[in-house]
């Protein structure tokens, strides 16, 4: 009864391994033969599981025969499960040249009454076929080498294959699965009157379990930890069912002479005894073994989790990101890992820290923002397996898939871990290989995991203290500006009293030239004199311009007091470009000045206005030049181009268009904030300048401003501003109204 309930349990486990596969996915060939596969191993254990059930000779050997139906195609469905998960011809041609064999024993088997069975051996545990000795050997000959023709093609793609590491791998769980399948021909030993039990069944479930475990979990655990899992398992339960059996069998006279026709009661209650102790050490010798298997793994793991803890006091961004490349490269023995971080405007990943245990490799420097590592990342929000990728690609032909293999593969990763705060990718980790050839386990990607969300954060500290101290940086730059503008007044003044000096100095020099010209002196001493007094010319025309140059400067520093008031555009485009070349090479752009003449005046302050256009010309300057080291384009010329024209509002309409690089899109929406630059070095601007252009357009002068840019292109700036002649026609209407 016992050994019917077995053999039931174990068939309809069995065939929810196979129908699992199967309904996975049904359009992979692989898995419809591994369902025929189980079919053949349920009908064998079922139909056995019948036979032990029922009473009567003739209908239990008819179940006998049923389950021979099969035990003799499961050979010749594995062979061609193999040959077609190998891809070996050989193998799969082997399979048509064979089908003859089973077809042969079935067809036999219930033709010929005595062909394979020929009757019944009683054992204690129950009846068991009895069979004919020399068609059953054939049939034992065709079982054994269709196996070891298996086993060999597995163990050769098992160690000597070319194809990728998971295939590999997965040969590696069949081929193991396939020996101890093997054992399941102790079954065939009752059948020649030898009384040794039938538990053949158990390694029929290992075996399909193994295989069953290599298809549907693409993650994969140590071949090692599952041979002994299985191991355990068998020799635990073979003492569970043989305890009770070899007691009953070694103890049945004395059990008959106390208990009488209850004898069986005693073997059955320490089988129940058996049966429930069996888990508990199951569990316990598992735990040892495993302790054993992977310890070094629980030290390295245990290294991760103890840098991940302390990685949060770590301030500077390249000790933090070399730090966690070194421990994780060293502590798990990979070949190599790399760290890649979000770059804030190309919306890149950069490689920021790389570490290598031997050999160099090339790596790309940036991942794009729309490559297919990136969507899966985010979409999955979980580790990425290289091995596991490419067996899904292969399985599912899927282009998705096969787009994600190859850019790993161009990465050279074996694992690839997201680091996210929230709901942002900030960092992406890359490990190799591990040197010792296993595969990462599930206990590594949730330690991985660990370690990348303290990464996560310590990585946003990390960037938050350098965004801090790149403020503070140019927050003292503006405070220098500030200071150098209060004391423009007094070296202004000391300037001009040199210059007036000079001055002075060179007009008494020419005057006393001019008194002296009368004077008798030879004709080396008049050219002499004619030199001297052209060079005194020029230091008097510098000493003008160098006055006008210092009041312009004064005038652009000082806080100014004038009132609005009426504002030439064309005069306010002089003032500032002047101001500009004391700056910038205003010779190697071209300005050029598109509107009519005429134009209504501005009503503003002056110096808030001259100071708008400056900022405007120093922005769009770099912004050429930056195009000009870019792009390095034939035939560029730098240009700025100014347009006006009424407004209906009665207000003057202003663009400012430039051909320089342009703002990125993920850029233009912090373009007026204060401190952001995007130029290409923080000591070319304060990210102040726009800043200041939105407050005096927008606050001071009730105008708007705003603008449009392509990258790569160039920028166009729109500001509106009032007219005299507006404010005039406000005056009038707000007159006519109250009267």
């Amino acid at each position: 009864m016992m050994h019917a309930f077995s053999l039931f349990f174990s068939s309809l486990v069995v065939f929810v391994f196979g129908l699992t596969i199967f309904i996975r996915n049904r359009r992979v060939s692989l898995n419809r033969i591994f369902f025929l596969f189980c079919f053949c191993i349920f009908v064998w254990l079922f139909s056995y599981s019948v036979a032990f059930l029922v009473e009567g000779e003739i209908f239990k050997i008819f179940m006998f025969k049923v389950g021979y139906i099969g035990i003799a195609f499961i050979p010749i469905i594995w062979l061609l499960y193999t040959g077609e998960f190998l891809e070996d011809k050989f193998l799969s041609r082997l399979f048509y040249w064979v089908l003859p064999f089973p077809c042969f024993f079935v067809f036999f088997n219930f033709y010929k009454q005595d062909f394979l069975i020929k009757g019944l051996n009683s054992f204690v545990w129950g009846d068991y076929p009895r069979v004919n000795l020399i068609p059953h050997i054939s049939f034992l000959s065709y079982f054994s080498l269709l196996f070891t023709l298996i086993s060999v093609a597995l163990l050769r793609a098992s160690f000597f294959s070319t194809k990728h590491y998971m295939h590999i791998i997965r040969s590696r769980y069949i081929f193991w699965g396939t020996i101890v399948g093997s054992f399941a021909a102790v079954d065939f030993v009752p059948n020649y009157g030898f009384d040794l039990y039938p538990m053949g069944f158990l390694f029929m479930i290992a075996f399909t379990g193994m295989t069953f475990y290599s298809v549907i979990k693409y993650r994969l655990m140590n071949v090692s930890l599952v041979i002994t899992r299985t191991s355990i398992f068998v020799a635990v339960y073979s003492l569970i069912l043989g305890i009770p059996y070899a007691f009953a069998i070694g103890c049945q006279e004395w059990l008959r002479m106390h208990f009488g026709e209850l004898w069986w009661l005693s073997p059955m209650v320490l089988l129940t005894v058996m049966a429930t102790a069996g888990p508990f050490i199951y569990l316990a010798i598992q735990r040892r073994a495993e302790e054993k298997l992977f310890q070094d793994q629980r030290r390295y793991q245990s290294t991760l989790r103890q840098a991940s803890t302390g990685m949060g006091r770590i301030k500077d961004m390249d000790k933090l990101l070399d730090m966690i490349v070194r421990v994780v490269t060293r502590s798990v023995r990979i070949e190599h890992s790399f760290i890649y971080l979000s770059d804030r405007k190309s919306k890149e990943y950069k490689l920021e820290a790389s570490r290598f245990r031997n050999e160099r490799t090339d790596v790309p420097q940036t991942i794009a923002s729309d490559s297919r590592v990136l969507k899966a990342l985010k979409k999955i929000r979980a580790p990425i397996v290289f091995s596991e990728v490419q067996q899904r690609a292969q399985d599912f032909k899927d282009l998705k898939l096969q787009e994600l293999e190859e850019q790993m593969s161009a990465l050279h990763a074996e694992l690839i871990v997201p680091c996210f705060i929230d709901e942002k990718l900030i960092a992406v980790m890359v490990m190799g290989k591990k040197v010792s050839g296993e595969l990462y386990s599930q206990d590594d990607l949730a330690v991985f995991m660990i370690l990348s969300n303290q990464a996560g954060l310590a990585i946003e500290n990390a960037q938050f203290y350098k965004d801090m101290r790149a403020t503070h940086e140019q927050l003292f730059r503006a405070e220098k500006m500030a200071t150098i503008g209060i004391m423009a007044d007094g070296l202004s003044h000391q300037i001009n009293n040199r210059l007036h000096a000079l001055g002075f100095i060179a007009g008494d020099a020419l005057d006393t030239i001019q008194l002296n010209k009368k004077l008798k002196m030879t004709d080396e001493v008049k050219e002499m004199m004619v030199d001297i007094e052209h060079a005194l010319t020029r230091i008097q025309e510098n000493v003008s311009q160098g006055g006008e140059v210092v009041r312009g400067l004064l005038k652009y520093s000082r806080k100014s007091d004038e009132q609005f008031g009426e504002v030439e555009l064309d005069e306010l485009i002089d003032e500032a470009v002047t101001m500009a070349q004391f700056k910038i090479k205003t010779g190697e752009m071209s300005i050029v000045r598109d509107f009519e003449p005429g134009l209504p005046k501005i009503h503003g302050n002056f110096t808030q206005l001259q100071e708008v256009f400056f900022n405007m010309i120093d922005n769009a300057y770099d912004a050429m030049m930056q195009r000009k080291s870019d792009l390095k384009e034939e035939g560029y010329e730098p240009r700025i181009t100014i347009k006006a024209e009424r407004s209906r509002m009665g207000s003057m309409r202003i663009v400012l268009e430039d051909n320089g690089i342009g703002i990125r899109a993920e850029d233009q929406e912090k373009i007026f904030t204060p401190f952001f630059t995007t130029k290409l070095s923080s000591k070319k601007g304060t990210g102040l300048g726009l800043y200041v252009i939105q407050k005096l357009i927008e606050e001071n002068h009730k105008g708007k401003v705003f603008y449009k840019s392509e990258y790569g292109k160039g920028t166009r700036v729109y500001i509106t501003l009032p007219t005299v002649e507006g404010l005039d026609q406000d005056m009038i209407q707000s007159v006519e109204r109250q009267a």
